[in-house]
């Protein structure tokens, strides 16, 4: 069951919160300046943004892993300098309204590469997504499957939807993720690219860059100002990575392909035919290493993707992609599913997925669903990107 109900619940300056027929899922429509829009954000998540650091960075400063000074240094003060005057900005007006320094709020933003550099929490290293074009799908488009594989300890958190829509002139962007997470996670701009992010580390290693900036916030400015996916490409091209990922890169031309980025390079792998499957393990020969299997089944979730593409050839729609991000990895006692996908509603590795985004990018449509809580949300951007 797909639903697409979009009931506003509040209001900011000219910010707008929806809910989509719950409050587990919601849509935030930001328009502004950077720091106007920072601002609205602040006031519809400060207490989600409190809520998700009382639960997942508070633990980890009690711990001493790392002390309150190292995380400030390191994934706020580090991060913030570097960053963009637009991304500085944003983090100055939601610090402006939750009554937190940049500084908080940038470690917040950077937890994710903070539990890497922790080498003590498992990053999210099972996510899976598809990309499928041309004679792979009944229009010929682009469309685009991801599944974000964690921690159950992000089930409690709403989920936001976050529309920018800037008024300097560039592209305004939605991005995926919890309270207080503006990083590249899984992002749609109005000329129709998209990105999302994968861990790496099972391929790169488990080390952070202190001494770079952050690519993931480096991420939201690529979305802002370019146009294409080639664009993309040549930036990404451009940057060394403070941590390892692997991101996924499509737009609506058709184009598609991933990156396998570990800090001392950025390889691209391109697609062999009209489908693509990414993971979390390196797939591009040229590194030289032989295919390698994670904690999180990347292998497996890789060969039952790239399964399920060929035998749905030609009829990959936004429903065909939602079908296949519904089928399961695991039985319900734990072994692996005959004919199975990639999806973990419950844990028998070492995560489950906590939320799926597809996209069908001619239409600038995305569906979005947490697999423990809800069916798929629909949500039409058109309505959302404002001139």
């Amino acid at each position: 069951m797909v639903t697409n109900e979009l009931t506003l619940i509040k209001e900011s300056g000219n910010g707008k919160m929806f809910n989509t027929g719950d409050d587990v899922i919601q849509v935030l429509q930001l328009q502004g300046s950077w720091r106007e829009m920072g601002r609205q954000y602040g006031a519809f998540t400060q207490k989600g943004m409190q809520q998700v650091w009382d639960a997942v960075v508070q633990p980890q400063i009690d711990k001493k892993l790392p002390t309150q000074s190292e995380a400030e240094a390191l994934f706020g003060r580090r991060t913030f300098d570097a960053s963009s005057h637009r991304m500085k900005e944003m983090i100055r007006g939601i610090a402006d309204v939750v009554g937190w320094s940049t500084d908080k709020v940038s470690v917040l933003n950077q937890s994710f590469v903070m539990t890497i550099y922790q080498a003590k929490l498992h990053t999210m290293a099972g996510c899976s997504s598809i990309l499928a074009s041309g004679d792979a799908t009944p229009h010929g488009g682009m469309i685009t499957a991801r599944n974000l594989d964690w921690g159950e300890a992000f089930l409690p958190f709403p989920l936001y939807l976050t529309v920018w829509n800037p008024t300097d002139g560039s592209n305004a962007i939605a991005n995926l993720g919890w309270p207080g997470y503006l990083l590249a996670s899984s992002m749609v701009n109005e000329k129709g690219v998209y990105m999302d992010t994968h861990d790496g580390t099972s391929m790169g290693g488990n080390v952070v860059f202190t001494e770079r900036a952050s690519i993931l916030n480096a991420f939201i400015d690529l979305m802002v100002e370019c146009d294409h996916a080639e664009a993309v490409s040549n930036r990404l091209n451009t940057l060394r990575n403070d941590a390892s990922w692997i991101f996924t890169v499509a737009d609506s031309t058709p184009n598609g392909f991933s990156f396998e980025c570990p800090t001392s390079d950025s390889r691209r792998r391109n697609a062999d035919g009209d489908t693509m499957a990414i993971v979390n393990s390196y797939m591009n020969p040229d590194w030289g290493i032989h295919k390698r299997e994670t904690v999180s089944n990347s292998l497996r979730r890789f060969d039952n993707l790239n399964a399920r593409l060929a035998e749905s050839h030609g009829r990959i729609d936004a429903n065909k992609a939602m079908e296949i991000f519904d089928n399961h990895l695991f039985n319900d006692d734990g072994t692996f599913k005959e004919n199975g996908g990639c999806t973990k509603p419950k844990k028998f590795d070492a995560d489950i997925t906590v939320h799926q985004i597809v996209t069908d990018l001619s239409e600038l449509k995305v569906w979005l669903k947490i697999p423990q809580k809800t069916e798929w949300r629909e949500v039409d951007l058109k309505t959302l990107f404002t001139d």
